[in-house]
């Protein structure tokens, strides 16, 4: 399969466009999992820039250090408290994708959950770490989503939220239990799935209102901003990262990486794959608002 397809799919249902109710059925047993990183997550710090001198000089005090990095290339590391996703990515199960974001990019969470939501099924919500807040017929937890996945439950869609990434101050220490958190959680999730033997049949997307600012701020944290790194993540996933860590030298006029990858276009294909019908998606590809 050509990596730059790589949420194609054989079957062919139509897709409406706008959102998919959550009734709607996902053709052949296929499960998407959403997991939002609530608060804007950093994608910089998330999979770091080793190679690039530029990164620590704008963040002489937050920049993860090189050694301390996991290596995915020459250019490329996870965040060492991501130590749960290796796994993924030794098995070609984890792509990570660069310069996810919009040309309609807002610094307000509202604005930007809004383009985050924009073309994905709207389902029901659960909480990964504490208790739902939205409807009771949805999975209320993490650890009750794992009990019906392994119940063999049809679940055809499940959306998770992580929050506190909204990190303006302090952000070593928060973002790095943060991730860790995201780790165990999707870890957790595959665990299951392979056990049920719904992983071939699942993707798992990460969602944040936008990624951060280049430059760390004055309280060891760094503010809103507009692109960033997003995890897709399947059984039948031809992994790898797709795009390229932002050129530092063509940051936007606040100082963020500028995007690569519509938001909008992004979540389209992913609700084509889940309704059936074949999706490509280019992730190396020119931005555009198409």
């Amino acid at each position: 399969m050509d990596r730059r397809h790589f949420l194609q799919c054989a079957a062919a249902v139509p897709l409406a466009r706008g959102s998919i109710g959550a009734a709607e059925a996902a053709p052949c047993g296929r499960l998407l999992i959403v997991i939002d990183l609530v608060g804007g997550n950093d994608g910089l710090n998330t999979v770091i820039p080793h190679s690039d001198p530029r990164y620590t000089a704008l963040r002489p005090t937050i920049a993860i250090d090189r050694k301390s990095g996991l290596p995915l290339d020459d250019r490329n590391a996870l965040h060492p408290a991501l130590q749960s996703l290796m796994p993924l990515w030794s098995a070609g199960e984890l792509a990570v994708v660069h310069g996810v974001g919009s040309a309609e990019a807002s610094l307000s969470h509202h604005r930007a959950a809004e383009l985050m939501q924009a073309a994905l099924p709207d389902f029901p919500s659960a909480d990964a770490s504490e208790n739902s807040r939205e409807s009771s017929t949805a999975p209320s937890s993490l650890a009750q989503a794992l009990e019906q996945i392994a119940s063999g439950a049809p679940l055809q869609s499940l959306h998770l939220a992580l929050h506190g990434f909204d990190t303006h101050e302090r952000q070593p220490e928060v973002h790095a239990r943060l991730l860790a958190q995201l780790a165990a959680t999707m870890s957790a999730l595959r665990a299951s799935l392979q056990a049920s033997g719904r992983w071939p049949d699942t993707l798992l997307m990460t969602r944040s209102e936008f990624g951060r600012r280049a430059a760390e701020n004055l309280s060891a944290g760094t503010d809103h901003g507009n692109a960033g790194v997003q995890f897709i993540a399947g059984g039948r996933l031809p992994g790898g990262v797709f795009g390229a860590q932002p050129d530092f030298d063509l940051l936007d006029r606040h100082g963020n990486p500028v995007p690569q990858v519509e938001i909008g276009r992004l979540n389209r294909e992913v609700a084509a794959w889940w309704a059936g019908t074949p999706a490509r998606f280019f992730p190396a590809a020119a931005f555009s608002s198409a």
